[in-house]
């Protein structure tokens, strides 16, 4: 599921949005924020907290 959720943010979205495209949402959520606590993924968390509709995408550093 880890290696789904890098591919389907490779381009930004939304966190539900990319989370609904790998899997059951509420299965697949555990895993995404492990990948944002690890800094696999990176979130905007300028204009606000995380939620739903924050952009999500694959770290810089974690692109090949």
């Amino acid at each position: 599921m880890a290696a789904l959720l890098r591919e389907v943010f490779v381009e930004p979205q939304l966190l539900f949005v990319g989370a609904d495209r790998v899997g059951d949402r509420m299965a697949v959520l555990p895993v995404l924020y492990h990948l944002l606590w690890r800094h696999e993924l990176t979130a905007e968390l300028v204009s606000g907290p995380l939620g739903g509709r924050t952009v999500v995408s694959l770290e810089a550093r974690g692109r090949s």
